[in-house]
């Protein structure tokens, strides 16, 4: 090779070693994203993506309001539903799904709208969502001990109950945050008052298998999501801190934010990419509102997993 065009291809490999060594992100370090939610969108609990990198936060408050933050931290729009709010997912094909906890219902609405419709109702203390490869829902009851499937058309039945599913702990919700594995072949619950995530075969035929307990010692386990490594990632909202489990059910890692970012309550998460995005419900450990209501976010290791 000639001298020059050596020199050429050094100098690309410093630039791109240097570019690359820049661009590296923090990982692990959890920072504030987007203003603080206090009088816009107090309290958020559930959390959602859409494929533009919009994130939606709903509010356990009555107004029931959804803030969404665009992926430059930006407060673009904001409505209120009128009832509490818990879980929400954001379906491409569909909308976005969210949980009101104040009329145990299913919603599904259009962000560009506003408009929702009632996709099922009854849900005794509905929580959180997941969605199979099939575009069925799986809703968590944390105050029957059991898992709702919802069909797209409404259609719904109880997929699970089980003992491990409920809870004589506080904060006195049993079967909380909702995730499958990559392959589909396990549904894995979080139980807030026990502290554990509980797992849950998939039969071939699509049904509900045994239940055991997979992870223990997650102080207030809370949302859950999966990295493509399989390990999961849960909100321990009574520690501030988010846990990660590796796939043999022990503490692989733990994070928390420090000083103004620290984490108040995490509640829920989603990943877009590796960046993990957490709402704070801001409450502290007695359940007195605290003025944090925030979605924080954090550079992961590797890429979450697809959630459908």
């Amino acid at each position: 090779m000639r001298p020059f065009i050596v020199a050429i291809a050094v100098v690309l490999a410093l630039a791109a070693s240097s570019h690359a060594y820049a661009a590296a992100p923090d990982v692990g370090v959890i920072h504030d994203f987007g203003p603080n939610l206090t009088s816009s969108c107090p309290q958020p609990e559930g959390i959602a993506i859409d494929p533009r990198g919009n994130v939606y936060a709903s509010s356990f408050t009555p107004a029931g309001t959804i803030c969404v933050i665009d992926r430059t931290g930006a407060l673009v729009d904001t409505f209120a539903i009128g009832s509490p709010l818990i879980g929400m997912l954001f379906d491409a094909s569909a909308g976005l799904y969210v949980l009101d906890f104040g009329n145990a219902s299913l919603l599904l609405v259009d962000p560009r709208t506003h408009a929702r419709t009632t996709v099922a109702t009854a849900l005794g203390g509905p929580n959180a969502i997941a969605q199979d490869s099939h575009g069925n829902l799986y809703v968590s009851d944390s105050f029957g001990g059991q898992i709702w499937k919802i069909a797209r058309d409404g259609t719904k039945s109880v997929w699970k109950q089980d003992p491990l599913l409920v809870t004589a702990g506080f904060p006195p919700f049993g079967a909380n945050g909702v995730a499958f594995d990559r392959s589909g072949a396990n549904l894995y619950v979080a139980n807030t008052g026990d502290d554990t995530v509980v797992r849950i075969a998939v039969n071939g035929d699509g049904s509900a298998g045994a239940a055991t307990v997979f992870a223990t010692g997650i102080d207030g386990a809370d949302g859950i999501a999966f990295d493509v490594r399989g390990q999961l990632y849960v909100c321990a909202n009574q520690a501030d801190e988010i846990a990660v489990i590796g796939t043999d059910g022990t503490r692989v890692a733990t994070y928390r934010g420090t000083g103004a970012n620290a984490l108040h309550f995490p509640a829920s998460l989603v990943f877009r990419g590796r960046d993990l995005y957490i709402t704070n419900l801001a409450f502290d450990h007695s359940f007195n509102p605290l003025p944090d209501s925030k979605v924080s976010v954090m550079s992961a290791p590797f890429p979450g997993a697809p959630l459908h």
